[in-house]
């Protein structure tokens, strides 16, 4: 299956054989310029790695299926390296089928439709990190996993893991090794609790610590931030902060007072920045989202952004009953997003750095709903790489 702009990307033109007789370049009768193939296979390698170089990954993606000389400076380690210091702007993947996901890119706006080369019936991603998606049927019992990365569309399914039933996952992909690890917590077949650390460097699991009461094992999406994992408990009528150490591998609780009672409660991670989002219930009786980051030297929650007040009515009256929105981060953005039960996931985009908010564009959103993604609303950034090995 092909990556495909959902808006509607170009079809990639293969020049005809039977050339003109002067051999230049031509338009046929669709309006197609013809390119001369005894001009253009000529290019100097210098040149064509160059014009790869300032391509869109999307469209690396897709040139790599043009010959093998296009394959093999794509994957040769100098392009690589040269590739790695171009700033790429990240991705958002919030839906995906059995066979693809839906992804939104932040740099050139648009919705894209990338394959996914095993059969993911029943799964989704549940982890990102370092350009690696991480799949799986987790809230099933003896779940399983794979890794993918989408660029290049490589992908491993990893041994199975001594987890019952998965709460969280969080993941961490480690530049100098080019290695990620994987850490589940989750209940064993008798319910007594369980961590797990996957590390791709020795193609195994290993037991993680254990904290020290049920309540305080965490049920929200896990976030990494300087070496080490933060997550929010669950019930979040008991809501406190929890992290996990993943050089030691202990849990500990982090000693913050936490803003109380809120709705809905996200911990995010944007440019090293621990931020906690959710809605409160003002005195007045008005409803409100606020943002808050934590200041680790004083481990006080600092109010940095409330969502303006017509802007939250309306964000209030999509939401569905019952079922509560959630938030994710990426650099210098927030996405908060509303559970949909069929179709588009009706979500604001927060700017950190310009203070700005916007609606999610709709345009090019998967008209309808895989049954797996219908009523979750969680999203997961990366930044896609082609030298992240799975």
């Amino acid at each position: 299956m092909p990556i495909v702009a959902q808006s509607g990307a170009n079809q990639d033109h293969h020049p005809h054989d039977d050339d003109d007789d002067e051999g230049e370049s031509s338009n046929n009768a669709n309006g197609i310029l013809d390119l001369d193939p005894t001009l253009w296979k000529n290019i100097p390698h210098e040149l064509l790695e160059k014009v790869h170089l300032c391509l869109p990954l999307v469209s690396l993606a897709r040139f790599r299926s043009v010959c093998r000389a296009w394959n093999h400076i794509v994957f040769d380690e100098g392009f690589i390296r040269s590739r790695h210091n171009f700033t790429q702007k990240p991705w958002i993947v919030i839906t995906s089928t059995a066979n693809s996901i839906s992804i939104y890119d932040t740099g050139f706006e648009t919705w894209l439709r990338l394959p996914i080369p095993f059969n993911a019936t029943n799964l989704h991603v549940v982890a990102a990190a370092g350009g690696l998606l991480c799949f799986s049927n987790a809230w099933f019992q003896w779940p399983g996993m794979a890794v993918l990365n989408p660029v290049t569309n490589s992908w491993r399914r990893l041994p199975p893991m001594s987890t019952w039933m998965i709460t969280t996952v969080g993941m961490v992909y480690n530049d100098t090794t080019n290695s990620y690890k994987i850490l589940v917590c989750g209940r064993l077949e008798d319910h007594s609790m369980i961590t797990e650390v996957y590390d791709s460097a020795t193609g195994r699991w290993a037991p993680g610590g254990i904290p020290s009461a049920a309540k305080k094992y965490g049920g929200d999406t896990l976030v990494w931030r300087d070496g080490i994992f933060y997550c929010l408990t669950f019930p979040f009528s008991t809501l406190s902060l929890i992290a996990y150490d993943l050089n030691p591998g202990t849990w500990h609780e982090v000693p913050v007072t936490m803003p109380s009672p809120i709705m809905s409660p996200s911990v995010v991670v944007c440019n090293s920045s621990l931020l906690l989002v959710g809605g409160v219930e003002e005195q007045d009786g008005e409803f409100s989202i606020q943002i808050w980051e934590l200041e680790f030297q004083t481990l006080v929650w600092e109010e940095v952004e409330t969502m303006p007040a017509l802007l939250c009515r309306e964000f209030e009256s999509r939401m569905v009953p019952s079922k509560p929105f959630s938030c994710f981060g990426t650099g210098e953005f927030l996405f908060l997003t509303i559970p949909s039960n069929t179709a588009y996931l009706p979500a604001l985009v927060y700017d950190l750095k310009l203070k700005t908010w916007s609606w999610w564009p709709s345009q090019g959103f998967p008209p309808q709903l895989p049954e797996i993604n219908i009523g979750r609303s969680s999203g997961f950034s990366f930044e896609p790489r082609l030298h992240a090995l799975v």
